[in-house]
């Protein structure tokens, strides 16, 4: 992920004001998915895999799921165009794989991470609904659809879709990460709510306010790919 600092897209507009307006940023966007061992999906492991592969321990995977393969080298240097924001090339680099492995579940990945990346988040989400639908035994494809939900403000159907990401994977640090500031961005509106109603709370400001200078409120920062 290496693009510190990158928004996915535009931040969240103002929400929640309070005197000052407050914006909230997205939910992180993941950029790698573990390999699958899956007969299915022909998953290249040519050539010798990057010194991190062969020892890091396998995430992602359902229990009693063989181990998945290595990854290849060309998904890793796909991975590093997309860290140098090398947007063409990683482009053409990831087009050409899918045209010899089109339902190859890390190029898909590969590919719904650039579209998202570079605006198209109407393609991104076919891409990872799709996804979804075709491994629905992964955690990031519904993480990343969770972000571009929250761009659109839906944030019922982003709270869905992570909570499926961790049911799959409950060690999932960026799915729980994700659905915390969500949550946090609901208990705020209700806050809001308390402080706005006929009979306000005589406690929903501080609250509110305390919420406010949580961490929650913070760039979209990119994680570079494992």
């Amino acid at each position: 992920m290496g693009m510190t600092q990158k928004h996915l897209t535009k931040v969240l507009g103002p929400l929640l004001a309070l005197g000052t307006a407050t914006a909230w940023a997205n939910p992180i966007l993941a950029t790698s998915v573990p390999p699958l061992a899956d007969p299915a999906v022909t998953v290249e492991t040519t050539g010798t895999p990057p010194a991190e592969t062969s020892t890091a321990p396998r995430q992602g995977l359902l229990s009693g799921r063989p181990m998945a393969p290595a990854v290849s080298p060309e998904i890793a240097k796909a991975r590093e165009l997309i860290a140098a924001e090398q947007w063409r090339e990683a482009s053409d680099l990831v087009e050409f794989n899918l045209g010899k492995r089109p339902r190859d579940p890390q190029w898909r990945f590969l590919q719904g991470v650039i579209a998202a990346q570079t605006g198209r988040i109407a393609e991104a989400v076919i891409v990872f609904e799709l996804l979804t639908e075709d491994f629905p035994e992964l955690a990031e494809p519904y993480n990343n659809l969770a972000a571009l939900y929250v761009d659109q403000n839906d944030l019922h159907k982003a709270r869905l879709l992570l909570e499926r990401a961790i049911l799959n994977r409950p060690d999932y640090a960026l799915a729980h990460e994700n659905l915390a500031d969500i949550y946090t961005r609901l208990a705020t509106r209700s806050y809001q709510n308390a402080i706005n109603a006929k009979e306000p709370s005589p406690s929903a400001r501080d609250k509110f306010e305390y919420l406010l200078k949580t961490p929650a409120i913070r760039p979209t920062r990119i994680l570079t790919p494992r």
